[in-house]
């Protein structure tokens, strides 16, 4: 009988090692690891209490030392945040304001995403990375951005995410390109006032 107690004391011990061995591992050297999980699933994702009454949070229901947090109580730009891959989505409103979401393990901030509400409060998505190549400027949206906004995000018509991704990256504003406004503009407005004058000129030689 002793022998039996003796070894399941060990077992005991054992397991014990083991998980504390685990949860040090997970706590200190995996948590990309644990993230990577943690984001696969966002129907994994629950809202909680927030610390603030303005902020929304959320939490995982397997690795609960996982919260994200829209920071709703301090809004980045204030109802003028304006970029031109902007011009590709529907919003009657134009007002707009961009908020971080940020990713806490246990308490200790992971990373922090720059999202926007746009059209009023009717939608929330990630703010696109802008990409210069020569002359123009690229939108697009990394796999993270993705997977944040299918946590935290909500479309007014009830899209999915890659939809309105899709929509931003694939109009005709994405590339946008930087020398429009001065050079070609200019260029267009010269042409345009010739066709006036050789209008009026022809109207004019109509009359005499």
């Amino acid at each position: 009988m002793s022998d039996f107690l003796n070894g399941l004391v060990t077992l005991v011990g054992l397991l014990l090692g083991f998980s504390g061995v685990a949860l040090t591992f997970i706590t200190f050297f995996a948590p990309e690891v644990i993230q990577w999980l943690a984001l696969k699933n966002p129907k994994s994702w629950v809202t909680v209490p927030s610390r603030g009454v303005e902020n929304k949070t959320y939490r995982h229901r397997i690795y609960s030392g996982f919260t994200m947090e829209v920071d709703l109580s301090e809004p980045v730009s204030d109802g003028n945040f304006f970029e031109p891959w902007m011009l590709a989505l529907h919003r009657p409103d134009p007002s707009a304001t961009s908020y971080y979401v940020t990713l806490f393990f246990n308490g200790l901030p992971m990373d922090r995403m720059l999202f926007l509400q746009y059209d009023g409060s009717r939608n929330f998505i990630p703010v696109p990375l802008m990409t210069g190549v020569g002359d123009k400027l690229y939108a697009s949206f990394t796999t993270k951005q993705r997977q944040f906004a299918d946590i935290v995000g909500y479309d007014y018509f009830g899209r999915s995410f890659e939809e309105v991704a899709a929509e931003i990256t694939k109009s005709r504003h994405n590339p946008h390109f930087l020398s429009l406004p001065d050079t070609d503009l200019k260029e267009r407005l010269t042409r345009l006032q010739d066709r006036i004058d050789t209008m009026k000129s022809r109207i004019s030689k109509t009359k005499n």
